[in-house]
């Protein structure tokens, strides 16, 4: 019987080496992130509360997205308004004068 050999990788491959860097090149170099100033109204050291870099992150990217989520609602608010207006002003010219009674 013939035994086949698979061949085994070499360590100095560049698709491995593409595949281990690229978890470090996806993440940009940042500095240190202050909880205390992404939250100001809170009344204890965040930053002692949450020592972990991923929770700070996360509460970073939590906070960016509730204010993103404020922004969009009210820019979505203020869309409406104006296309409300614009369809009150529109009705309100083809009301006028068509079918009004003569006084």
């Amino acid at each position: 019987m013939s035994e086949e050999k698979q061949p085994t990788p070499d360590p100095e491959s560049p698709i491995e080496n593409i595949a281990e860097e690229s978890p470090q090149a996806a993440e940009p170099v940042e500095k240190e992130i202050d909880l205390n100033s992404i939250f100001p109204d809170a009344e204890t050291d965040l930053n002692a509360l949450f020592p972990d870099e991923e929770i700070k992150h996360l509460l970073k990217k939590v906070s960016k997205n509730k204010k993103d989520l404020h922004a969009l609602k009210d820019r979505f608010l203020e869309e409406n308004e104006t296309e409300d207006d614009a369809k009150e002003e529109s009705d309100n010219q083809e009301n006028d004068g068509a079918g009004q009674l003569p006084t």
